[in-house]
């Protein structure tokens, strides 16, 4: 074994002892310069660290451990509530053609034959027909924006789209009917919520998402007291939150998002409260991928597009396959597919979608194989079942 003179063993320690403190040095530095500087990709980053903490239930720790609270206060209050955003219903928005239809009769066309006469009164290339309601796309299928068909359910008239982005990924579920998108609320009001499959199995649901939030103290809340403001089949639940948006139906199937306090005046069928809203009277509110203080996370969010067909959103958040997504980027998927109303539902732990008795995507929960218990949900009741007995 060479020996090595000491001198030489103290100069080798110095210099790691120098290598040491600087590599320490440089990382207060750039802590102080991401934490109190506004150097525009380290902003960035710093804004959707604590935006992401500080809307989870249980892991704000993330954020106050390291960053000052003025540093916390100063990003937190950018968050956008968009209260006092409202659907205008007076605005020609939304015309809903029907799946089939024939065409007006004329007063000829009503007239008796003669009897014994096996004739029409108008040619056969003139007869009355019945429209063929437009196919749809089939599994496996691609779209003009790169997603593809995971479901195409013919005879419920539904069809799911996998959605996938730069860290996420998701589905769209696009109901063209939406007097079948409804909100049922739990069976155990102030008790506990239901796991979404049991929703869909009590109300023949062929469908369904989450909706409004719940009292989730320590991340160990079991559904049964609401946040906001719910109406499920003309039965109200709930109080209203102010800075929370509202989300929901009209007698004539219009979804209505924003600030609703009095939903008699809309004619309120159906509704959850959450927020905040994405898209109001065909103008997108939160755009570009911008998280407007909500960081990123999972989501469920709800639209309608201009020809009525209603679309249920949700992202997987918080796992390696999908860490989520901001309001912004969810916004511009749901505006890009041709939605003139959209607003977020719960997201977090909470987001979750079913399709025919089975979960769709993997819940950040850890209650993988049913999800979290639920207040209420969004559900797309079955064809056959589109009147609740």
């Amino acid at each position: 074994m060479r020996y090595k003179p000491k001198h030489l063993k103290e100069k080798k320690k110095r210099s790691k002892l120098r290598i040491l403190i600087g590599v320490l040095a440089g990382i207060v530095v750039l802590y102080l310069v991401t934490a109190f500087g506004e150097v525009p990709g380290l902003r960035y980053l710093r804004n959707i660290w604590i935006e992401t903490a500080m809307t989870t239930a249980d892991h704000m720790w993330l954020a106050e451990w390291l960053f000052p609270s003025r540093v916390i206060e100063k990003v937190m209050s950018k968050q956008e509530t968009t209260e006092g955003v409202m659907t205008d219903p007076s605005l020609p928005l939304i015309s809903f053609p029907p799946t089939t239809s024939k065409p007006e009769q004329t007063p000829n066309e009503t007239k008796p034959k003669p009897t014994g006469s096996e004739e029409t009164d108008a040619p056969p290339d003139e007869q009355p027909t019945e429209e063929t309601p437009e196919p749809l796309p089939q599994v496996g299928d691609i779209d003009e924006f790169g997603n593809v068909v995971i479901v195409s359910d013919e005879e419920q008239e539904i069809y799911i789209l996998q959605i996938s982005g730069t860290g996420y990924l998701g589905r769209l579920i696009f109901v063209r009917d939406p007097s079948r998108v409804v909100v049922r609320h739990t069976s155990y009001k102030g008790s506990h919520g239901e796991f979404l499959l049991t929703y869909l199995k009590k109300h023949n649901a062929i469908a369904g998402i989450n909706g409004n939030g719940f009292a989730d103290e320590n991340g160990v809340g079991n559904g049964g007291v609401i946040h906001g403001w719910s109406i499920a089949d003309g039965v109200s639940w709930g109080q209203r939150l102010a800075q929370s948006a509202s989300a929901g139906f009209t007698a004539d199937n219009i979804l209505m998002v924003g600030t609703i306090t009095d939903p008699n005046k809309y004619e309120i069928r159906d509704m959850v409260q959450w927020g905040p809203v994405l898209i109001a009277n065909g103008e997108q509110i939160i755009y570009g991928g911008n998280s407007a203080g909500w960081g990123v996370q999972p989501r469920t969010a709800i639209g309608q597009t201009g020809d009525g067909t209603v679309i249920l959103a949700t992202v997987d958040g918080r796992q390696t396959h999908s860490l989520g997504i901001t309001a912004g980027t969810l916004s511009d998927v749901l505006f890009q597919y041709g939605c003139i109303n959209a607003s977020l539902c719960d997201g977090g732990s909470s987001s979750i979608m079913a399709y025919d008795e089975e979960l769709i995507g993997l819940t950040s929960s850890p209650m993988k194989t049913t999800g979290r218990y639920l207040p209420n949900a969004i559900l797309v009741l079955r064809k056959e079942d589109t009147v609740e007995p």
